[in-house]
């Protein structure tokens, strides 16, 4: 039986009420015309004005209803009228279906406020449709749908269990964000095959120096991309070696006239997500702010939040700025001249 909370809908309430003045009728009319049957055995019960009284109930009450049961239905069994049984068992059945109505009312309108509750907290959580955690709490809810308790105390576990899957997918990482400066000038005027051909080997230059430093994701659009690394350190170094190794790739590399120059934005976090989910699907604050770091950095520069970099031996290598990015102080690291 449902575990019914107070009625949050007025059909929800009716009904219940319904079924609530049903089983008083229910339980008034087996004393009016059951009672009267045991007095029967005493003598003379209707001079007693107690028996009396029920004796002329359960009159009034066949003779209202008796006429209407012997039109629809057959009331003589075994030789005898039984149209006070049958009556008792009408009132009982219309009594469970207007309950059995209302529980399965308060039952459809309880999994629809699970729905709604499950899609609210989805997006206060930042569960992303089809990944391994949407897909765990969908499996969760449809026990909870199929079983026949569904109420607060059993959103509050449906809930609590996917928090706890949850936690297992939380993982503190590190975003690097790449973008060529001036991607689109540098192709203007140049052949379409050589273009091709730069861009292809550089992308080659990034994921090779991203594999070395242990890239988890990677998410790419034409000419930048977004990394994903376990650590930090990893996120900035990948950063510095892009830029390191541009010099040799514009002199020893690429054809066309323009020289390749990036700008590097990094952020770190907690991000919750799974080994399944690709990175372009993650919506998350910390991705956005590696990217606006990146589009406020200088060419051939790493940009950084200095609360990230703080923690870190390479803080030498990094300087402060007065940019405020996104609420945040940060710090810049480009290469030093030679020598």
């Amino acid at each position: 039986m449902v575990h019914r909370e107070a009625p949050k809908s007025f059909l929800v309430s009716i009904l219940f009420t319904v079924r609530r003045l049903l089983g008083i009728a229910t339980f008034v009319l087996i004393l009016v015309l059951l009672i009267p049957k045991l007095f029967l055995l005493f003598d003379n019960p209707k001079n007693a004005s107690f028996s009396a009284t029920l004796l002329e109930a359960r009159d009034v009450v066949l003779k209202k209803s008796a006429p209407l049961l012997h039109h629809y239905i057959p009331t003589n069994i075994a030789g005898a009228d039984r149209s006070d049984w049958i009556l008792i068992g009408l009132a009982m059945m219309v009594t469970f279906i207007v309950g059995s109505l209302a529980q399965r009312s308060q039952q459809s309108l309880n999994r629809r406020l699970l729905r709604k509750s499950a899609a609210a907290w989805r997006k206060s959580e930042g569960v992303k449709p089809g990944s391994a955690l949407d897909n765990e709490l969908e499996s969760t809810l449809r026990v909870a749908e199929a079983g026949n308790t569904v109420n607060r105390q059993e959103l509050l576990r449906v809930f609590a269990e996917t928090k706890k899957k949850l936690d297992s997918f939380g993982r503190e990482v590190a975003f690097l964000a790449i973008d060529v400066v001036g991607s689109a000038a540098m192709k203007a005027g140049e052949d379409p095959a050589s273009v091709q051909y730069d861009f292809a080997e550089y992308r080659k230059l990034v994921e090779r120096i991203f594999r070395a430093r242990g890239v988890l994701k990677t998410a790419w659009t034409p000419d930048g991309v977004m990394a994903c690394f376990a650590h930090v350190e990893d996120a900035c170094q990948a950063g510095k070696d892009v830029i390191k190794s541009l010099k040799a790739f514009n002199s020893e590399v690429k054809i066309s006239k323009a020289d390749f120059s990036v700008r590097c934005g990094v952020n770190a976090g907690l991000v919750y997500f799974d080994d399944s989910t690709q990175l372009e699907t993650i919506s998350d604050r910390v991705i956005d702010i590696a990217g606006h770091m990146q589009k406020h950095a200088e060419p051939n520069t790493v940009l950084i939040a200095r609360k990230v970099i703080e923690p870190l031996r390479q803080l030498q290598e990094f300087t402060h700025t007065n940019q405020i990015i996104d609420g945040y102080e940060a710090s810049v690291w480009r290469e030093r001249p030679e020598g």
